[in-house]
């Protein structure tokens, strides 16, 4: 990894889990040179200007973990709190869902300077994402296009789809699905009936196969490659 310089994180989330396992990420990141965790609650009471301010003077980056980019209902507390800590010069990132990431491409709602896919975070890629915004990089996700293009016109003409298609087995195809619906390796699970640990090994088979590092790469690939609905509309207990 580059010698990124040294940053200040401070983490905002509701669940305690989400706090614990960033608490954790963060602490492994050699340029991390602090870091604070925080309740949204801690900034939704009737005067949370004393926890502003120390969020402000405590960090360089913030990361906010939230169920949607839209910052709308429940989660309003999320625009703003990244509106008043960008007027202070505080980077923002939006730990989103899979399905939420690509969505935020598309013009989400709450300002930021990077979004990340909580389901498929990795410690190393956190690190690297919070070493570029340090050197003032702005990091959201590429759009991909919502139709899948034309086929090829010739001797060979064929959907570009149709060579991946083949690569997938019928339930990694049934996992693909549910990818690009932005559920969890939990949920994946009990809508396979499988176990959590099952659903998880499928999704790294589906990854290994595409050739795409992480969730979000597949369901870009899945959505770019018309694979999602490509297979017959029968062969499964999934949607159609």
């Amino acid at each position: 990894m580059n010698a990124w310089e040294s940053v200040r994180v401070a983490v905002v989330a509701r669940s305690e889990v989400a706090r614990g396992g960033l608490a954790r990420m963060l602490a492994d990141i050699g340029h991390v040179g602090q870091h604070a965790v925080f309740e949204p609650e801690d900034f939704t009471a009737a005067a949370p200007e004393d926890a502003i301010q120390l969020l402000v003077l405590s960090c360089d980056v913030l990361v906010l973990w939230c169920d949607n980019g839209a910052g709308t209902g429940e989660e309003a507390w999320v625009a703003d709190l990244a509106a008043v800590t960008r007027r202070n010069g505080i980077r923002v990132v939006l730990m989103l869902p899979s399905a939420e990431v690509q969505r935020a491409a598309y013009g989400a709602g709450v300002p930021h300077d990077a979004v990340l896919d909580r389901d498929a975070l990795t410690t190393e890629e956190l690190g690297v994402a919070l070493g570029r915004l340090s050197r003032g990089e702005r990091l959201a996700p590429q759009a991909v296009p919502r139709k899948p293009p034309p086929a090829r016109v010739g001797r060979d003409a064929a959907p570009r789809s149709g060579s991946l298609i083949g690569v997938l087995t019928e339930r990694e195809r049934q996992v693909l699905e549910l990818l690009v619906e932005g559920l969890s390796n939990r949920q994946i699970g009990h809508a396979l009936s499988v176990s959590e640990h099952a659903a998880k090994r499928l999704v790294a088979i589906v990854l290994s196969k595409l050739n795409c590092p992480n969730r979000t790469q597949a369901v870009a690939v899945a959505l770019r490659e018309g694979l999602v609905g490509a297979w017959h509309p029968g062969s499964s207990g999934l949607r159609t």
